[in-house]
């Protein structure tokens, strides 16, 4: 019985290594998943907004659509990218995630975004591009209602609510996913973090490129 167990695993063995080698070169992507790259614009670009100061949050692109691991750009017709906008207020040493209720939010024509709540008490702005004549573009506006320190992430939930959606050319062992590059990925005053009462958020320093820049990271103050 042994026997036949080692026999059996080594036989599993060459086959998944066979299978992994037909891979065509260009599928064995790290990770196992595409990054697709979206531009975002966070406006104007301060530090400091007053309440009852209005920020914009825009993003705009033709396709194709870059990958960031192939160095590829795919044709992508009215991709799904799940967009979904968080923002965490910093000045408490408990994490609350209904910190959308903080600001106001105005939708512009035609954008399909909401907010939503969830049981364990987080809330997100949800919503996905408007896609025209080959453009995706998303656009909505927060109006500042409380002071305090915040960190804002714009991220994209493909890979876990669309990541099996069809394109030529993709390969059928990656899942989708998509990365932010807010405002050409600058550090957007992300030293702010510095100032948080709670330890929790020196991750995004920490793990700078995944936590912080891949996932559209912004950090800001509102004052009276």
């Amino acid at each position: 019985m042994k026997v036949l167990k080692i026999f059996t695993l080594l036989i599993l063995t060459a086959f998944l290594s066979i299978n992994f080698s037909c891979i065509k070169k260009e599928c064995k992507i790290a990770g196992g998943n595409y990054e697709f790259v979206l531009p975002f614009t966070l406006s104007p670009a301060q530090k400091t907004f007053h309440t009852g100061d209005t920020i914009t949050i825009s993003s705009t692109f033709t396709n194709p659509v870059f990958e960031r691991k192939t160095g590829n750009s795919y044709n992508l017709v009215d991709f799904k990218f799940y967009l979904g906008t968080v923002i965490y207020y910093m000045d408490t040493s408990i994490i609350d995630f209904a910190d959308i209720d903080r600001f106001s939010f105005i939708k512009e024509n035609n954008v399909n975004i909401s907010a939503q709540y969830y049981s364990d008490g987080n809330s997100t702005l949800d919503g996905q591009y408007t896609y025209q004549n080959n453009q995706y573009t998303y656009k909505f506006k927060l109006v500042a209602k409380e002071k305090g320190n915040y960190v804002l992430f714009q991220g994209s939930e493909i890979y876990y609510r669309g990541g099996k959606q069809l394109f030529e050319g993709k390969c059928k062992n990656v899942i989708d996913g998509a990365i932010i590059n807010m405002n050409n990925r600058g550090d957007n005053n992300i030293e702010l973090i510095n100032e948080s009462k709670n330890p929790y958020y020196a991750v995004y320093i920490t793990k700078k490129e995944s936590k912080y820049l891949d996932v559209g990271g912004y950090c800001f103050k509102v004052i009276e």
